[in-house]
């Protein structure tokens, strides 16, 4: 049996759902993606329209199948920029692969002529020192990272190092140890923003 967080939760937008003559984009992740998501769907504005599923559910959890539906019921994506790995702690790292590659493979069966690109989990700092990692839980966040980079090799899925542009900087923390100032999110959103013109491209 799945232990969960004390609050769970989960997010959906689609923006400009008006238009119908733009590639579709659906980034997935968890609160990090609600920082950076609506900014990068005003960067693609001209470009793609723009929806992000953000949830606190962790891979391997049943739940996150249900959630997953729904992210892409009603919706063909060209493009699916994807995470998941800061929630879940409770889930051992060997488990945590186990259920990436399942999610993997509903991703495939959900969107199979999407570009898949994965997106890195982003550091998780001390709480009101943003230039310095957390020792207990940023080496797990490294090991999932790793893991998840092995499986995305080997399944040919390109990677998008997002750890390195939001460890860059500690002025792009907002200090509460996970989450990304305003400065933070549109740096974020500005690397996110050209990895999915690339892969439009």
């Amino acid at each position: 049996m799945k232990v969960r967080e004390s609050t769970e939760w989960c997010r959906y937008y689609w923006f400009n759902t008006e238009r119908t003559d733009l590639p579709r984009v659906l980034l997935i992740g968890d609160s990090i993606v609600a920082g950076y998501g609506p900014l990068v769907a005003e960067r693609l504005a001209d470009v793609a329209t723009v929806g992000f599923f953000s949830t606190s559910i962790c891979v391997g959890d049943p739940a996150i199948y249900r959630q997953l539906n729904l992210a892409f019921a009603g919706y063909q994506f060209e493009v699916v920029h994807f995470n998941n790995g800061l929630h879940g702690f409770t889930t051992t790292e060997p488990d945590y692969a186990v259920g990436l590659e399942d999610f993997l493979d509903a991703i495939d069966e959900l969107a199979p002529n999407a570009k898949h690109i994965w997106r890195n989990s982003t550091p998780i700092t001390v709480k009101g020192e943003p230039d310095k990692l957390d020792p207990e839980k940023n080496p797990r966040v490294l090991e999932r990272n790793r893991l998840a980079t092995d499986i995305m090799t080997r399944r040919q899925i390109p990677v998008d190092d997002l750890y390195s542009i939001a460890a860059s900087d500690p002025a792009y923390a907002n200090g509460d140890g996970y989450h990304y100032s305003q400065q933070g999110n549109e740096a974020l959103a500005d690397h996110v923003t050209e990895v999915i013109k690339k892969a439009l491209a």
